[in-house]
């Protein structure tokens, strides 16, 4: 066995003592190994971040830099991705010459720590840039009260009001976007069939009447005996109203004057 095997071999022995083997430490050969890394492998914190580190040793490791690669990767975007990659570059150069697979994996499990947060997902995101802008809002408009009240009776003193001049000049918007009768009662009936179909409308719901319509209900029609509620119909077809339809016959006449009038 030559040195560097001896010095790999002696390495792996450690990384087995030190990371818990078949869970945080995959053995596939006496020169190829898995470390899974977590920021908190206890599990004394919850693990939003994580993953897999890939080493393959050369023939002259430690005096050469191991093959590497990152797998299973969690949580991680790809400009934190990036940094890890460096942070990881780094080690391994600044180390040459001595084993150096554990200082590399504490390196990324305390950059994990650093970045242990949850991934948003696009609506989280949104209402956090929602909140965040309405923040900076609120806080531009306190600093805008603040001035004011500097000078709070000057402030306005000299802008003239504007003048209300109704809605005669009101710009009215162009013809194209206006609503013709034809289109409202196009929408109309398309809103009554989908509210039908809702079953909030009843297809055969009776509407109630307006005053015009039972008035004209009460109209004579053609061949009719020359009576109808709520009037007397004279031979010109003119209606006339009919005070004892209403109640006030007995209020209004005077009996007694009716039995002077039959002694006359």
């Amino acid at each position: 066995m030559s040195n560097y095997e001896e010095e790999q071999a002696l390495e792996i022995e450690a990384l087995t003592s030190i990371f818990e083997e078949g869970k945080e430490f995959v053995k596939i050969s006496d020169t190829d190994f898995k470390l899974k890394l977590l920021p908190h492998p206890q599990g004394e914190a919850e693990n939003h971040v994580g993953f897999t580190l890939h080493v393959t040793y050369t023939a002259e490791y430690p005096e050469t830099a191991p093959e590497w690669e990152i797998e299973d990767v969690k949580g991680l975007p790809d400009d934190k991705l990036k940094k890890l990659k460096g942070l990881v570059t780094e080690n391994i150069e600044s180390s040459l010459g001595m084993a150096m697979i554990y200082t590399v994996a504490e390196a990324c499990q305390d950059f994990l720590k650093e970045n242990n947060t949850k991934e948003l997902s696009m609506h989280e995101e949104m209402l956090l840039r929602t909140t965040g802008d309405a923040g900076g809002k609120a806080e531009g408009d306190e600093d805008d009260d603040e001035e004011y009240d500097e000078d709070d009776d000057d402030y306005g003193a000299n802008e003239p009001e504007e003048e209300w001049k109704g809605l005669a000049e009101k710009p009215m918007c162009s013809e194209a976007d206006r609503i013709t009768p034809d289109v409202f009662a196009v929408w109309k009936a398309k809103f009554e069939e989908e509210m039908i179909a809702a079953g909030i409308f009843k297809k055969d719901e009776v509407k109630a009447k307006t005053g015009r319509e039972i008035f004209l209900d009460m109209a004579p029609k053609d061949g009719a005996d020359g009576k109808a509620a709520g009037g007397d119909e004279k031979k010109d077809g003119a209606m006339v109203y009919d005070a004892a339809l209403f109640g006030e016959m007995e209020e209004d006449v005077d009996f007694d004057d009716l039995d002077d009038l039959e002694e006359d």
